[in-house]
């Protein structure tokens, strides 16, 4: 059921839809804007490794009008001998749900940091508007609600978001069932998506549960400029969450970050808030590629947070900071 109290976010949903495809002035910041925290000790940087890719595997098959879509993924992996099962990123990428692709994004650099601690990354394509995708009866409910969270959204594209969703889904699933061959820990999983990427890994994360759809455990998701829909899914004992988003982000508010961070917050979901003061859209417009915390690099520092989840005797950080652009 959709909780009454939430209705009023439908009123933005179709303009975070409809713009969230920036991944290749907003209004002020709502409750509270970020306060730097003390810096933290800078976790050493490791030395790089190789990164081996295995592009075009295919996980599943997505129904569409008039028959299906074959739906592949890409595995970067470390280029190292697999002495134990390694944990494993999900990334989904950005496009507004009409655009996009697995290999753009900027996902050779995360799928780097990644692989210099030791962490495999899954890069995914999924169904878009343009492939006019039908839902399956599993997500039918899904879609029914988050449609009615603002009846004037064209039907086309909340669709699109549902597919998107519902393939991330069947993509977490197919790594756990084929972790063996690709040396993946079906128990350590993390999500990571931009934009209408973020939007999907939030929903994967933190909303399931409400529909009862099952999922691999998810021990960490990352929200590069996006936020979620119905941000009272998150409750107590949900996956911590890492978040980067512009203060002058045109195209999906900044307010969507604080929506999220004061829900977990509220709940007591630990997080971390970057707040990139000036910052815009996507990877360029948000300083992805310049910009350094502690003198690390925005990829590495979301690397460290992710890292610090799959371990034992991780030591995570929590804070949230205001990012100079």
């Amino acid at each position: 059921m959709i909780r009454t109290s939430l209705l009023i976010a439908g009123a933005a949903m179709i303009l975070t839809l409809s713009g969230c495809g920036g991944e290749d002035s907003a209004p002020p910041p709502t409750g509270g804007s970020p306060t730097p925290s003390p810096t933290p000790t800078p976790t050493p940087t490791p030395p790089p490794t190789g990164v081996t890719r295995t592009p075009d595997i295919t996980y599943d098959s997505g129904a569409v009008a008039g028959g299906a879509k074959t739906l592949q993924l890409d595995i970067y992996r470390p280029d190292t001998p697999c002495d134990a099962p390694r944990p494993t990123v999900l990334y989904v990428h950005g496009g507004g749900f009409v655009g996009g692709s697995r290999r753009g994004g900027n996902v050779d650099a995360i799928a780097q940091a990644l692989a210099n601690r030791g962490i495999n990354l899954v890069s995914i394509s999924y169904r878009l508007q343009g492939d006019n995708p039908v839902i399956g009866s599993e997500f039918a409910q899904f879609r029914a609600d988050f449609q009615a969270l603002n009846t004037t959204e064209p039907p086309a594209r909340v669709t699109a978001f549902t597919a998107a969703v519902e393939d991330a889904t069947r993509a977490l699933r197919w790594a756990a069932s084929n972790a063996a061959s690709y040396c993946i820990a079906p128990q350590r999983f993390g999500v990571w998506g931009g934009s209408a990427g973020a939007f999907t890994v939030m929903h994967v994360a933190y909303t399931l549960d409400e529909y009862a759809i099952p999922r691999p455990p998810v021990r960490v998701a990352v929200d590069y400029w996006g936020g979620h829909f119905r941000v009272a899914d998150m409750e107590a004992g949900e996956p911590p969450l890492f978040v980067m988003h512009g203060t002058a982000d045109s195209t999906v508010p900044y307010a969507r970050a604080t929506e999220l961070t004061n829900q977990a917050q509220r709940v007591g979901v630990p997080y971390t808030l970057y707040a990139i003061i000036g910052g815009e859209h996507d990877f360029n417009g948000s300083g992805f590629f310049v910009l350094t915390v502690d003198g690390q690099s925005i990829a590495d520092k979301t690397a460290i947070f992710i890292d610090a989840h799959m371990r034992t005797g991780g030591m995570p950080v929590y804070e949230r900071r205001d990012i100079p652009r």
